[in-house]
């Protein structure tokens, strides 16, 4: 949860963007990755698988394999049901690890940038006098994304992207990025093992990230903690409710009666009290009361 925030902005090829610091340290997009992202952005399609990857959390197959059929820009939802599997330099389509189809929702932020990246698709196209194939996928290097990406070259490329900026790196560590940080904000454990693609119902997400569901767990119960009113000691309370409970004895109302009030003066060395007799009339008590 984003308490107090500094910002650290990189530039695409067209605009800025902008992520947020936390107090915690916790960046949008950390600072290693915010580097690496600066520097995808030199290339504007790359740039974009880049910031899918880290925004959705995919594996790097998936995201090969991913079409514009399964984009749906106008409610911001990806269908993931394929992956490109590859073994040395053999590739194929292939059924997800899961064997699961699963919608991942995105911010529109990142449906501003999937957009721009259909009209350069488009554009490329119309230079060529071509269409775009009906089955066109999102990312590729043939002009009209009519083949899909080997999953190798792309993690070789952000590889040597990483190590160009001197960070130890790997294409997988922006999945578990992707959890981690979703964990953080508090999302529930199911929702975060649905978009990853774990089976089980959050099985294997919580056994890989246990560390960090126990501290977001941690920070969920401090939080409440500081919400809560604040109580009464029990102790304090007990006394209160068990004199308020039970009726004064007769001696308690006398005293009350014949109390001095407290002032700034002396109390007098003597002073008089009324007869027995005429409290007891006062107050309705028998004379030896």
């Amino acid at each position: 949860m984003i308490t107090a925030a500094a910002s650290a902005t990189w530039t695409t090829g067209r605009r800025t963007r902008t992520s947020v610091t936390s107090a915690a340290g916790r960046t949008g997009v950390s600072r290693s990755a915010a580097r690496i992202l600066a520097e995808a952005w030199v290339d504007p399609d790359w740039g974009t698988l880049v910031w899918v990857a880290i925004v959705t959390g995919v594996r790097r197959g998936e995201l090969c394999s991913l079409r514009w059929r399964d984009v749906d820009l106008s409610t911001g939802v990806l269908s993931v049901s394929r992956s490109i599997g590859q073994r040395n330099s053999e590739t194929w389509e292939k059924d997800t690890k899961d064997h699961q189809h699963r919608r991942i929702a995105v911010d529109e932020e990142t449906v501003g940038i999937l957009a721009e990246h259909r009209r350069r698709l488009d554009g490329r196209c119309a230079v060529l006098g071509v269409r775009p194939p009906a089955d066109a996928h999102v990312f590729s290097l043939a002009p009209d994304n009519s083949t899909y990406m080997r999953p190798n070259s792309v993690s070789e490329r952000y590889s040597d992207l990483a190590d160009r900026l001197g960070i130890a790196t790997s294409l997988h560590k922006l999945r578990h990025y992707s959890a981690t940080e979703l964990i953080a904000a508090g999302v529930d454990i199911r929702t975060v093992a649905g978009r990853l693609g774990h089976a089980g119902g959050g099985t294997t997400t919580l056994r890989v990230y246990t560390a960090w569901v126990s501290e977001s767990d941690q920070r969920a119960a401090a939080n409440l903690g500081a919400r809560m009113p604040t109580r009464r000691s029990p102790h304090v309370r007990r006394a209160r409710d068990s004199a308020a409970a039970r009726q004064p004895f007769p001696y308690e109302v006398v005293a009350s009666a014949t109390a001095r009030p407290r002032s700034g003066r002396s109390a007098p060395e003597f002073s008089t009290c009324p007869a027995g007799s005429i409290l007891g009339t006062r107050h309705d008590l028998d004379d030896s009361t």
